[in-house]
């Protein structure tokens, strides 16, 4: 174990050779050793660099105790991996200050050699909280971006219902009565402007992942209707041929909305003569499946390499930014996407737990 931890330690320095002069560049990154009870058994001194306490502060207390509140659940959830895995988990630490930052634990488990069961847990972290913040930067400017793209949509979305409202309040004007009838409609119609603008709202909206349960037939029935007004205008039919029995999904609703919204958008795209896009969901072996399928004129094998890649986009006005967020997305969700291409047309397929 001392041979180990000596080389780990000196991997825990960059060293980056030129023509003149070789850099040695300190690492951030520590080593810890714990129980499986998560009690501190051993720390590398380079944590004082990161977390600012002496490695006597931290034996022998609980790493536990360090964890943002909001991350200990799923810290103590996550299962141990077998005996030549090693797992990766992220999460908010709290350094000497009292301030949390965002660090990655590459965690492997040392078992015992007669039992198999395990005694010692034994990590590499490292401060991630830079990468964090980028794609929290990344993930705002995409939202908006997606709710630019949709703000000619939502707009005809609520013209028509106001000509509608205006017609009928002018046919009220010119009859003696009340027209209940009437009112019956233009209720109708004002409860969908009021849907279509919280839809806008909720994608405006920055927020942390709130995690709860969802209908994943209402989510797909929401990002529908936002992209309904902009698929008409290309002659492009959004079909749902079924509906779960139960859609019912722990997950970040307004996120996987997202998604959704992002991949239709991409979709609708893609295509362009008039054609049809459908969008079915499924559940089978604890897990639920939601494929979204177009007749456009597909992707090549090349591109579809790069698919979910940062800046890479085939559309002329693109960033590449929307399917890396959904790919995150996804990933958080601990689902996965897969796509499918031919000149016939494109699959996304997304993978999510049903736990």
């Amino acid at each position: 174990m001392s041979i180990l931890l000596s080389s780990l330690e000196r991997k825990l320095h960059k060293v980056e050779k030129t023509d003149e002069k070789i850099w040695v560049e300190p690492s951030m990154d520590f080593i810890c050793k714990r129980t499986p009870d998560g009690l501190i058994k051993y720390v590398s001194p380079s944590v004082q660099s990161m977390l600012g306490f002496e490695p006597s502060e931290l034996v022998g207390r609980l790493y536990t105790l360090f964890v943002h509140a909001e991350d200990y659940k799923r810290t103590l959830s996550t299962s141990m991996p077998e005996s030549q895995e090693v797992c990766s988990l992220t999460y908010r630490i709290k350094r000497k200050d009292g301030v949390y930052i965002w660090v990655n634990s590459r965690i492997s488990v040392i078992r015992h050699p007669d039992t198999n069961e395990p005694f010692e847990l034994f990590s590499v972290t490292s401060d991630v909280s830079a990468k964090i913040k980028a794609e929290h930067f990344i993930l705002e400017y995409e939202k908006l971006n997606v709710v630019g793209q949709l703000a000619a949509g939502i707009a005809h979305e609520i013209k028509n219902p106001l000509t509608s409202l205006k017609g009928f309040i002018q046919l009220m004007k010119s009859g003696k009565e009340l027209n209940h009838n009437y009112l019956a409609i233009m209720e109708d119609e004002i409860k969908r402007m009021e849907a279509v603008s919280k839809e806008l709202m909720l994608m405006a909206k920055p927020h942390k992942s709130d995690f709860k349960s969802f209908d994943m037939n209402e989510l797909i029935d929401h990002a529908i209707t936002l992209l309904m007004a902009e698929a008409a205008k290309k002659c492009v039919e959004i079909t749902k041929p079924s509906t779960l029995e139960d859609g019912t999904l722990l997950c970040d609703g307004n996120k996987i909305k997202q998604v959704l919204i992002n991949i239709l958008m991409n979709a609708i795209d893609a295509m362009d003569l008039p054609g049809e896009i459908t969008i079915a969901a499924s559940k089978a072996n604890q897990e639920m499946t939601i494929s979204i399928s177009d007749s456009g004129k597909g992707i090549s094998s090349e591109d579809l390499k790069k698919i979910g890649k940062p800046f890479f986009t085939t559309k002329a006005n693109g960033n590449g930014l929307g399917l890396m967020i959904c790919y995150k997305i996804i990933e958080e969700h601990n689902g996965h996407i897969n796509v499918e291409s031919s000149p016939e047309g494109t699959t996304f397929t997304i993978k999510l737990p049903i736990h």
